[in-house]
């Protein structure tokens, strides 16, 4: 349960630090559309930020469930935000959001009494979370969203000095759309595959540290938003051995 815990607690951090550096969509959706003055959303969003910043030593202390709900109702309504505001297929946006909101979900039901009970509730917000996140990353790969091209052409450059041709990103994600909605879909059938949670760890970790590769360590915020992608699946795997080792002990 560490690993989700500090996940978490790097999410808070990521999403803090967004909102101080540059703004989050909280304050495009107030001062845009319901006509919020900008200073007035831009003090909500500051005092957003030092919340999920105090929350931080909270995330580690087992009875401190009523303030992971209180982290994944500011994640989920930026996630309603960006739905609100996002030009591109806005549709997509709460389904891509899900790790990065139900992960304090599962950690509070983790955080509460002990019985197999909650722990079904946990297993099963963590896989609804993963996999309609790598569902939605997978339909916007297969709709060739315009910065996941970019993504892959200014990585390849950057990694290797290779100057990869539009027409072969695309190829690219096209291939990798089809994979991320499989493996989203396959995480949602009640089965316990290992070999699946540790794909999706790896790359949830791998794509979410792109951000940084393509843009600089300056984005360092937004990696650490999206770590619950890869923290989630490995979650799972660690929970899924445990069980099993009490189901063996048994």
């Amino acid at each position: 349960m560490f690993t989700l815990r500090f996940a978490v607690a790097l999410t808070c951090i990521g999403t803090a630090a967004r909102l101080q550096m540059y703004g989050g969509q909280v304050l495009s959706f107030l001062w845009l559309e319901l006509d919020w003055s900008e200073a007035a959303a831009v003090k909500l969003e500051y005092a957003a930020a030092y919340g999920l910043l105090a929350s931080v030593p909270f995330v580690f202390w087992r009875p401190a469930w009523p303030v992971l709900k209180l982290v994944a109702a500011w994640l989920l309504f930026s996630a309603i935000a960006t739905t609100l505001i996002e030009p591109w297929h806005p549709e997509l946006e709460p389904a891509a959001h899900a790790a990065r909101y139900l992960a304090p979900l599962a950690l509070a039901a983790l955080s509460m009494k002990t019985n197999p009970r909650n722990r079904r509730l946990a297993e099963w917000l963590l896989r609804a979370g993963v996999g309609a996140t790598f569902i939605a990353h997978g339909i916007e790969a297969l709709l060739m969203r315009a910065q996941f091209i970019d993504y892959l052409i200014g990585s390849a450059w950057t990694l290797t000095s290779y100057d990869l041709p539009e027409a072969g990103a695309r190829g690219v994600l096209l291939c990798i759309g089809l994979v991320d909605v499989a493996v989203g879909a396959a995480i949602l059938i009640p089965r316990r595959w290992r070999a699946l949670a540790l794909w999706l760890a790896f790359w949830g970790l791998l794509t979410a540290s792109v951000r940084m590769v393509y843009m600089g360590w300056g984005n360092w915020p937004e990696t650490l938003i999206r770590v619950t992608n890869g923290a989630v699946p490995l979650t799972l795997l660690f929970l899924w051995q445990g069980e099993s080792k009490n189901e063996q002990a048994e």
